[in-house]
């Protein structure tokens, strides 16, 4: 009767202290040599959809240019939420008067934080290679983009609107200090492209 009851306690007994610690340092193990691509890989997700919301609105700044029969702009403005900053890009009438100003009423999307719009390629995980001509087929030009009423690019100044092809830089903040970087180019055709570095070269 003793053995039996012994054995059935004996069974019953948990994991060791040993066991449960061996578990645990495996785990914190797999879940360090993990962190790393897991914030690389939101990060990434962040920019593509930043990305993608941006080709939206420039889509619907063309089209609103078309079916109006008036030259539109999309104007970028970097505002204060709270302790971060976020980077709204607008559409707005090309002859607007206020065009550093944008209502509700105004096609607009703001890229997630912490998406920062650049003008020069610096920094950590910097692309080395800017996206001039020789990758364009077009020399950018790098001010707020406009769509004359056949829905082609142009740059607006004074009433005019003169035929261009726009590029764009956009990078990201990650933990140690490193940065995400993409980029958008409009050709003088109307092309959207988005590029994305892969630490060696700026692909779509």
């Amino acid at each position: 009767m003793k053995n039996n009851t012994h054995r059935r306690i004996h069974s019953k007994a948990g994991f060791s202290l040993l066991e449960v610690m061996g578990v645990t340092i495996i785990s914190m193990v797999v879940t360090m040599t993990a962190l790393p691509n897991m914030v690389a890989g939101i990060g990434n997700v962040r920019l593509r959809s930043s990305m993608t919301s941006l080709a939206g609105v420039l889509q619907n700044c063309r089209m609103l240019a078309v079916k109006q029969n008036r030259t539109m702009s999309t104007h970028f403005v970097t505002t204060n939420y709270g302790s971060a900053n976020g980077v709204i890009a607008y559409v707005k009438l090309a002859s607007d008067p206020n065009p550093d100003t944008f209502g509700a009423g105004d096609s607009q999307v703001q890229l997630e934080q912490p998406v920062t719009r650049v003008s020069t390629l610096s920094g950590p995980n910097a692309p080395t290679i800017a996206l001039d001509s020789s990758y364009l087929g077009f020399t950018p030009d790098t001010g707020d983009p406009s769509f004359n009423p056949t829905g082609l690019p142009c740059a607006y100044s004074g009433g005019n609107c003169t035929s261009k092809g726009f590029v764009y830089y956009f990078h990201d903040s990650r933990p140690a200090g490193q940065m995400g970087w993409a980029a958008l180019s409009i050709s003088p055709a109307g092309r959207l492209k988005k590029w994305y570095w892969n630490g060696s070269m700026l692909t779509d």
